[in-house]
């Protein structure tokens, strides 16, 4: 894993193709609960850096496998979420030192698999998956290219996007691109 060379690929799609990543950037945010637009958009990137052409049309593509990436991330969520089942339990029952250190358990373990996880929902589309073997294949991938890469390009992902959301707007749209299409070009360079 380099995450030097996944800003660097990621910084020259989007200088390449700035208007159509701009407003396919715009659809996904818009439509972002949809999910398929954000996995559409981060796709663009991959194709871009594999030496495809794209489209304006690719941040929709993703719509075919709509039901597979709803309740994809649906079932993320709920096994990201069931980390904390045992603190909440603890704190409703009173046990407030063991929820405290339970509650430490659930970040250390929401932060380990939302590395593992990283590129499930691109594998769901990208490599026709079911949710269930695009978990294990994303693991897989991130576990032998270097956890702790990953983890570091998943920070630098977020600390490019939310520099736009300092600025607000508009350099929103022009930072959230970068941090996204580090993580796609990453992808796209170790799922090849």
């Amino acid at each position: 894993m380099n995450i030097g060379k996944a800003f660097t690929d990621s910084w020259n799609v989007y200088i390449k193709n700035f208007i159509v990543i701009f407003l396919a950037g715009i659809v996904a945010s818009i439509l972002s609960i949809l999910v398929a637009p954000y996995i559409g958009f981060m796709m663009m990137f991959a194709t871009a850096k594999k030496g495809g052409t794209i489209g304006f049309g690719d941040v929709f593509a993703p719509f075919s496998k709509f039901v597979s990436l709803f309740f994809g991330a649906i079932w993320l969520g709920i096994l990201l979420m069931l980390c904390w089942l045992p603190s909440i339990i603890c704190f409703y029952l009173g046990w407030n030192t063991i929820g405290m250190i339970l509650s430490l358990a659930a970040i250390i373990a929401d932060l380990y698999l939302g590395v593992c996880w990283m590129f499930s929902l691109l594998m769901v589309y990208d490599k026709g998956l079911s949710i269930n073997d695009s978990l294990k294949a994303s693991r897989e991938l991130v576990t032998k290219n270097n956890f702790w890469m990953h983890l570091l390009l998943l920070i630098l992902a977020g600390i490019v996007g939310g520099i736009g959301n300092i600025l607000w707007g508009i350099g929103a749209l022009l930072t959230m691109p970068l941090g996204m299409g580090a993580i796609a070009c990453a992808y796209a360079e170790e799922a090849k």
